[in-house]
């Protein structure tokens, strides 16, 4: 079970050094044989993380990259930078940047090809918003957004998935379980299609993962981990779903 943890634009170096130090007193030796932690902090944070899980079986992830390999991109953070702190995952697609980043299939393309040449592996998301989920026509738009997985720069890419329903995210809401594990099957049949199938077809589930639901959850033979958002910001919220 993968259990990934995405910051988003919070926390302080205070907060950072605080959780971390909960996170591998607490959660780490818990762990279920065959677990594995990622933390994905605020990049301004990555090496500061990085350096604090050596020696510890966590890893580390950026939250996005560049598409840019390089050059006069003010602000922009490339895959080999973050490679170069040490780091494994870079998150790619999570719908807040599909939304207000309007990051599309092209873009989203190049992206997954810096990340592959750095050497990262990568977390990336798909989900349906709120009116398409009410339309029915969830599975196309999962079909569309996988679909980048295609392209023939991407051949050995080292990636899992992460479906987060985007009505889900941080409303509290979640799918029925039925519906979670219909969807996940579904992203795995299409995986096992692509020109690039991954070496493993990996889902995590993503969206409103709380205490309350998370072993509901997991407890579904489709669901490999799971992507938290808010709730990885409390060590002890993090602690009830990972244990």
């Amino acid at each position: 079970m993968i259990y990934a943890a995405n910051w988003k634009m919070n926390g302080d170096k205070d907060f950072v050094n605080s959780i971390l130090s909960q996170i591998k007193d607490n959660i780490l030796p818990n762990l279920s044989d065959g677990s594995s932690l990622i933390l994905c902090p605020p990049t301004i944070y990555l090496s500061d993380v990085t350096d604090r899980c050596k020696n510890t079986s966590i890893q580390s992830g950026a939250q996005d990259c560049s598409a840019h390999e390089n050059g006069a991109f003010t602000g922009e953070v490339s895959a080999q930078m973050i490679s170069g702190t040490g780091a494994h995952w870079v998150i790619l697609g999570h719908s807040e940047r599909r939304q207000y980043h309007a990051e599309n299939n092209l873009l989203l393309t190049d992206k997954l090809r810096t990340a592959h040449n750095a050497g990262l592996k990568v977390i990336f998301c798909v989900g349906e918003m709120h009116q398409h989920y009410i339309e029915g026509t969830t599975r196309e738009i999962l079909k569309d957004q996988l679909s980048v997985l295609n392209d023939a720069s991407l051949a050995n890419l080292n990636y899992i998935i992460a479906y987060e329903p985007v009505w889900a995210i941080g409303t509290g809401l979640v799918p029925a379980l039925e519906e979670i594990d219909l969807i996940h099957q579904f992203i795995k049949t299409l995986l096992k299609d692509t020109a690039n199938p991954p070496k493993e077809r990996t889902v995590l589930y993503g969206g409103s993962v709380n205490p309350d639901n998370a072993k509901d959850i997991k407890s579904l033979a489709s669901v490999d981990g799971v992507l938290v958002g808010g709730a990885s910001l409390s060590s002890d919220k993090f602690k009830q779903i990972c244990i």
